[in-house]
């Protein structure tokens, strides 16, 4: 599925943003889009999924210790 074509047009992009608009909580819409954002990448490239998977956990845990770090010195070395 690429972003130009009519799959991703007229089926995926309305589901995606009706459902996002229909979640209350912002928790809720973030973990829908990145669900919906694994589905888009994986549909084309299956075997990469995991790699994106543990591209994300790594962003993740590490924007976690610079948030939560108020040294400037390890901030940057995160």
């Amino acid at each position: 599925m690429v972003f130009s074509s009519s799959l991703f047009l007229f089926l995926f992009l309305p589901i995606t943003i009706v459902i996002y608009f229909l979640c209350i909580n912002i928790n809720v819409k973030n973990i829908w889009l990145l669900l919906a954002s694994l589905f888009f990448y994986s549909w084309g490239e299956p075997k990469y999924i995991f790699l994106m998977i543990a591209s994300i956990l790594v962003n993740y845990i590490v924007a976690r210790f610079i948030d939560n770090t108020n040294n400037t010195v390890k901030r940057k070395i995160y």
